[in-house]
């Protein structure tokens, strides 16, 4: 509620005695207000603000949750944990809630190309593990990491990377554009603005990345053309 919000009640309290001022005095100049009714005004306003107060705890609260800076930093390190554990191929440390896909495939040759929707962008980061399989299947595991802007979780809200087999393709495809908006509403009487709780020199952001395990027989052929896979 902003400050003009808050003094609303008693600003209409004070336009309505104003209009039943003059409407007394047109009906006679003798008619003046009178200590009761000063406190009938002030007993009216108070109502209004007591009834206000009620009706804004009964309302019910749907807020978005800020992270602070504190917790920003924690959350871009386990980025930074999960990216590097990722690069070593430390299985047992990758995160598992950072876990969004999994599945198996089975190609027909023994050569699959790993490629992107879009030349120009490096949708995710990929590994490859070589196992002693004589079997035709490839499985994935698809991870997202933490993924903040200006202190809320966009995860599930910001589209991430997909994966689909075309042939012998494995495709990553470059997640649709999406405009997100949203609106701050305070009780505050001092309206904080986004840089008062996040100054321009301290990190309101911590960007997620799409990372894709595979688990390949040692016998079939990886094509990476763009570099994609981490060695």
């Amino acid at each position: 509620m902003t400050v003009i919000m808050a003094f609303m009640p008693i600003l209409l309290i004070l336009l309505f005695s104003w209009f039943i001022r003059i409407g007394l005095k047109s009906l006679s100049k003798r008619i003046i207000l009178t200590k009761h009714l000063a406190k009938g005004i002030i007993l009216s306003y108070m109502s209004v603000l007591l009834f206000a107060v009620v009706v804004y705890e009964l309302m019910p609260a749907n807020e978005e949750e800020l992270f602070t800076k504190t917790d920003l930093e924690k959350l871009e390190n386990e980025n930074q944990v999960f990216d590097e554990a990722f690069r070593k191929n430390e299985v047992s440390k990758l995160h598992k809630d950072f876990l969004v896909e999994e599945w198996t495939h089975e190609i027909e040759g023994d050569t699959f190309h790993i490629v992107s929707s879009n030349s120009d962008y490096l949708p995710a980061k990929v590994y490859v593990e070589w196992t002693d399989s004589k079997e035709q299947l490839v499985e994935g595991k698809v991870y997202r990491t933490n993924l903040f802007i200006y202190g809320m979780n966009m995860k599930d809200r910001i589209p991430f990377s997909k994966v689909k087999w075309e042939g012998d393709q494995l495709i990553i495809e470059e997640p649709t554009e999406q405009e997100y908006k949203y609106y701050r509403f305070s009780n505050n009487l001092a309206i904080l603005t986004i840089n008062d709780v996040f100054p321009s020199d301290e990190t309101v952001r911590v960007q997620g990345e799409t990372y894709l395990y595979l688990t390949v027989p040692k016998h079939m052929n990886v094509v990476d053309e763009m570099g994609l896979q981490l060695y």
